[in-house]
């Protein structure tokens, strides 16, 4: 095989060792596994991993599965320069090793494409946290980048080597790492995904995800954006109130003027905590400034003309407010995300649309 298998590992058990050995007797001869800080009571396990002949590579302390990948990964530029790239595996036997080799070829046959192992969420098997979860993800991952992944938490993944770069630059030291580095991958290169078999050993027992801690991580981005929009929409709706309240103008104009002023302020809180807290825009605020005013504009001419409209058949301007607000939200996150606070594009210029699994 002309693939380096890569397994970041914390705390592993017998399952790690049990993997090594059926991915050598497969041909796979490039194994390098990261010891994320795990203890010393594991070390027999990573002994016996190198004696199937895996690379073994450490971490002093805990550092997070992002950054074990980055390790694995730069070690495999380093280390195996001709091979097509990594398969990332998870070590906690999730992953079954004809899966594993499945990628593997899916790398031969589809060069410079990032090939995800997808998994089938729909089995009773299934714990409900990881179904729930990745529906979640998958929503989120669609409306930000417009391009439907079955499976945006795999950790099974074939990446190529031109996207080396990319992987080694993505920022994140935990679980997010790969929600980052699937976002940026997929502007940089083709996708194909392969169906994978649905393995959850003991119930999943042996993942080391933290519920409530890493998924703040995971939806920092759009955690963030929630956060500034309701901020922001508390003080438009409060100063919309109170101006409907004490401008002396018919129905109509009160509402579009209260809707202008009003949005004005908020937005400018809205454009600070977005360029600097939430999408942390490398982009010059000049720049990304303009292109915020063009989106201001635009959802103040949206909202003043939908709530209007709404506003004939709701006896409740602020209400109809609500509901216009809440639907232009996710559209300026998308905006937002791919416009105002855009990253350089990738090297294709393009967001490329995924291969159908087959």
């Amino acid at each position: 095989m002309h693939s380096t298998i890569l397994i970041p590992a914390y705390q592993p058990n017998e399952h790690m060792v049990t993997l090594v050995k059926q991915l050598s007797a497969l041909g796979f001869h490039h194994i390098i596994i990261v010891n994320d800080g795990s203890d010393e009571s594991t070390y027999t396990y990573f002994l016996m991993a190198a004696s199937y002949g895996a690379v073994i590579l450490h971490h002093d302390k805990n550092q997070g599965k992002g950054a074990a990948l980055r390790t694995g990964i730069k070690a495999a530029e380093e280390m195996f320069p001709s091979d097509l790239g990594v398969v990332t595996a998870d070590a906690d036997g999730q992953h079954l090793p004809i899966d594993i080799q499945r990628i593997a070829m899916g790398m031969e046959h589809h060069p410079d494409t990032l090939i995800l192992g997808v998994r089938n969420f729909s089995g009773d098997e299934v714990p409900r946290k990881s179904r729930f979860g990745n529906r979640i993800t998958a929503a989120f991952f669609r409306l930000s980048t417009g391009i439907r992944i079955s499976d945006t938490q795999t950790g099974l993944r074939g990446i190529p080597k031109s996207l080396y770069p990319l992987a080694l630059a993505t920022e994140g030291d935990r679980y997010e790492y790969e929600m980052h580095m699937l976002e940026d991958a997929v502007k940089e290169a083709p996708v194909f995904q392969l169906p994978i078999a649905t393995v959850y050993e003991d119930g999943n027992a042996g993942s080391h995800f933290r519920p409530v801690r890493d998924s703040i991580r995971v939806y920092g981005k759009p955690l963030r954006f929630i956060t500034s929009s309701l901020s922001s929409s508390v003080l438009d709706l409060l100063l919309f109130y109170i101006l409907m309240q004490a401008l002396p103008l018919a129905a109509a104009a009160a509402i579009t003027v209260a809707t202008v002023i009003a949005r004005v302020v908020s937005s400018t809180l809205n454009f600070t905590l977005n360029h600097f807290w939430c999408f942390k825009s490398r982009e010059k605020i000049t720049k990304s400034g303009v292109r915020y005013l063009v989106l201001l504009f635009t959802q103040m001419g949206m909202s003043a003309g939908l709530v209007t409209l709404l506003s004939s058949v709701i006896p409740s301007a602020l209400l109809a407010k609500i509901i216009v607000d809440v639907a232009l939200s996710v559209f300026s996150y998308y905006v937002q995300k791919h416009w105002v606070f855009q990253r350089k594009e990738g090297r294709h210029g393009k967001i490329h649309q995924p291969v159908q699994a087959v």
